[in-house]
């Protein structure tokens, strides 16, 4: 055959190809109707916005009121609905590519969250950690940390914690890859010129209005009462509750997640597989040191005070090697000349505190007072940590509202687009209208209450608002890191302060700074 009539072959073959793709029907059509007879509009939006989860790509508007996440809306739909939506993804399996069939099969896995009950761990105070599976620990260190993702790679958190003193330190900024899109929040120096705002979404500066503001990849974030909440489309939460103590602002963490369709899970707040003791081995050795965390653990509590210190001593060493970050992997912005590496302090700390270096004194006036703010249970010696040594007000574990209990949907008889106020408004005949103006709350940072002993509280430090700007362009899959162009007059945040002298409680003292 020559080569003349092997390009006609060629031409014929593509173009039946080509038009066998423009007649085949959509492989996920039967699974589109499932939610479309549920609801026609929230259905429709639904299931775009699995395929598009599915496939890493930027989810459709929302067309309805509610500032509801894909997995919201899913949680939303009557089970028998679920049920009979994840057996249709499998109908036509034999019809569908592999390419299809693996989008489907990322579906189910966020359907089958919808049936598990979430597990959640925080990072608080100076800091303690309580894992997800129930074990407690304190981790006084320097650097930039991953307090948990997971191995498909669309949930990651990452911590920045600084030094308070030469003893202590404090979550200072939180880094998140939201599946695919880039949320941070810094409770001091900002990465950039613009200190209006503490959150940045993909480097950009943005000030939350009363309301959600929406990620292209489906997640949303809101900002009530010195709190942010993200959340993810695939279910994760992160409550991150901003706070000032007497030298530094710092930041409270909880994180939230549905362990039972998501493996390989890792970070300081562990594997979530339902066993504490191997929370913490460091990848170092197959000896359990679970049972000397520092808080909430009865055979802690009966261990000598040594043999504690040499189980933080090992926390801060393994354990945090394991889990730091490099430039490579880093999700937090930085002002030009700085990186992960301004942040780390492997020699931190210089010495390390517990509970069993105070008197008896101290101790029972902190549980007292941490008793009276509900704090209870594996709470409690963090807790009294944080009252004796740095005046920190008690820290009663959050609780992270479910969103989808008791909603109920009225009926929308046409499609209204329900987007971020910067975005153009259209109304149902596609005529632009003018974007409505958020009702913006002013962003602040509130001074602990005064307790007896320590330093008065001050007024409330306001935050100046600025339009919500949301970044343009279409984003990545994948978390957009920061760019190399330098930002006009940027401000360049100090490196961590030198240590000074540990302050070890006075025999006797008042407990307290003051």
């Amino acid at each position: 055959m020559n080569s003349k009539n092997t390009f006609l072959l060629f031409l014929v073959c593509a173009s039946a190809a080509f038009a066998q793709e423009r007649t085949s029907p959509e492989p996920f059509s039967s699974s589109s109707k499932v939610l479309q007879d549920w609801d026609p509009v929230r259905g429709a939006w639904l299931h775009q916005s699995l395929l598009s989860l599915s496939s890493g790509e930027a989810i459709p508007d929302r067309t309805f009121p509610e500032n509801l996440t894909p997995f919201e809306m899913l949680r939303a739909v009557p089970s028998n609905v679920r049920s009979s939506y994840r057996n249709s993804l499998s109908e036509n399996s034999s019809n569908q590519t592999q390419s299809d069939r693996d989008r489907a099969e990322r579906i189910r896995t966020i359907s089958d969250r919808t049936d598990c009950r979430p597990q959640s761990g925080r990072s608080y105070g100076d800091p303690h950690l309580n894992s997800f599976d129930g074990a407690s620990f304190s981790f006084q260190t320097v650097g930039e940390f991953v307090l948990s993702r997971s191995a498909s790679g669309n949930f990651e958190v990452q911590t920045r914690q600084q030094p308070q003193r030469d003893d202590f330190s404090l979550n200072t900024a939180v880094a998140m890859n939201v599946s695919g899109d880039r949320v941070c929040l810094y409770a001091n120096e900002k990465p950039d010129a613009n200190s209006s705002s503490a959150l940045r979404v993909n480097g950009q500066s943005v000030v939350i209005g009363n309301g959600a503001y929406f990620l292209e990849h489906g997640g949303t974030i809101t900002y009530t009462n010195n709190t942010y909440r993200i959340n993810w489309p695939t279910g994760e939460v992160v409550q991150a509750e901003m706070r000032r103590g007497w030298d530094m602002n710092f930041i409270n963490l909880s994180v939230q997640l549905f362990p039972c369709s998501e493996a390989g899970l890792s970070g300081l707040l562990g594997n979530a597989n339902g066993m504490s003791n191997d929370d913490f081995d460091g990848g170092a050795s197959n000896r359990s040191l679970a049972s000397f965390s520092t808080f909430g653990n009865s055979a802690a509590q009966q261990a000598s005070n040594e043999l504690e210190k040499e189980f933080l001593a090992f926390m801060a060493r393994d354990l945090a090697r394991q889990f730091r970050i490099t430039q490579a992997t880093s999700l937090f912005d930085y002002s030009p000349g700085m990186s992960t590496a301004s942040y780390t302090d492997e020699s931190f700390p210089k010495v390390h505190r517990t509970v069993g270096d105070l008197t008896p004194d101290q101790q029972q006036t902190a549980r007292r007072t941490c008793e009276e703010q509900g704090v209870r249970g594996d709470d409690i010696k963090g807790c009294m940590f944080d009252q004796a040594y740095l005046s920190l007000p008690p820290s009663p574990r959050p609780v992270i509202k479910d969103q989808v209990e008791g909603l109920s949907f009225s009926k929308v008889d046409l499609p209204r687009p329900n987007v971020n106020p910067d975005r153009p408004n259209y109304d149902p005949l596609g005529n632009k209208k003018d974007a409505p103006k958020p009702e913006t709350t002013p962003q602040t940072i509130s001074k602990p209450q005064q307790v007896d002993g320590q330093k008065p509280a001050s007024q409330k430090q306001e935050v100046p608002e600025i339009p919500i700007s949301k970044p343009s362009g279409s984003q990545p899959a994948s978390p957009a890191k920061p760019s190399n162009t330098v930002p006009s007059t940027p401000s360049k945040p100090s490196a961590p302060s030198a240590p000074s002298k540990p302050a070890s409680p006075a025999p006797g003292g008042k407990i307290g700074k003051g």
